[in-house]
Order: C-alpha cells, then sequence, then structure tokens
C-alpha cells in the first residue's frame, strides 16, 4: 500500500497536478524556511572552510616562528659560552679571575656590646 501512495506523490509531482491542487502554494512558508535553511548550511560549509584555511596559515606562522626561535636559542648558547664570553672581553682588559672571592669581615666597635 505505501508502493501505491509513493508513486501517487511522485505522479502528482511529475504531472503537474500538485501546482493544481495548491499544495505548493498553500505551504510556500515552510519551503521558503526550509529554502534559507539550505542556503544558511551552504554558507557555514563557506564560512568553516574559510576558518580552517585561517588555522591552517596561523600554524605554518607559529612552526616557522618555532623554528627561528630554535635557531635563535642555538645562536645564544654559542655565543654565550664561557670560552667565548672571557675572549671577546679581553680587549677591554677584563680577565676571567682565577681567585675565589674573598670575605671581609669587618668589626664595628659600635655594635660590640
Amino acid at each position: 500500500m505505501q508502493k501505491g501512495i509513493s508513486m501517487t506523490v511522485f505522479k502528482d509531482i511529475f504531472s503537474g497536478d500538485l501546482f493544481k491542487k495548491g499544495l505548493v502554494i498553500n505551504n510556500t512558508p515552510y519551503l521558503a524556511y526550509i529554502t534559507f535553511l539550505m542556503i544558511l548550511y551552504v554558507a557555514y560549509g563557506y564560512h568553516v572552510d574559510s576558518v580552517v584555511m585561517r588555522i591552517s596559515k596561523e600554524s605554518k606562522k607559529g612552526e616557522k616562528l618555532y623554528s627561528e626561535r630554535q635557531s635563535a636559542l642555538e645562536l645564544y648558547d654559542k655565543e654565550s659560552l664561557q670560552s667565548k664570553v672571557v675572549k671577546e672581553t679581553e680587549k677591554w682588559g677584563l680577565y676571567e679571575s682565577i681567585d675565589p672571592p674573598l670575605f671581609i669581615h669587618v668589626k664595628n666597635p659600635e655594635n660590640e656590646n
């Protein structure tokens, strides 16, 4: 029985009887709503695509910045080696102390009770 109903619907659609009965005209607000939802769905798809593209670009930028940071840290580590610092400060007359620092105790006669 359902097979006959579906065939009748298809027959009405393709023969044009659907427009004669006023079924489409009576359901115009519903069809407009469905059309609006379909347009909204397509627009949302484009929006999601643009967001994914933007995220991809920012991710690539982040990877590039991370690589540059790693290179800068490597250069800093290389330049801040103790031997390199000693060599660079020799031109100012500074040298690396070999003797450990001394602590000088000063006795204050006023504080002795």
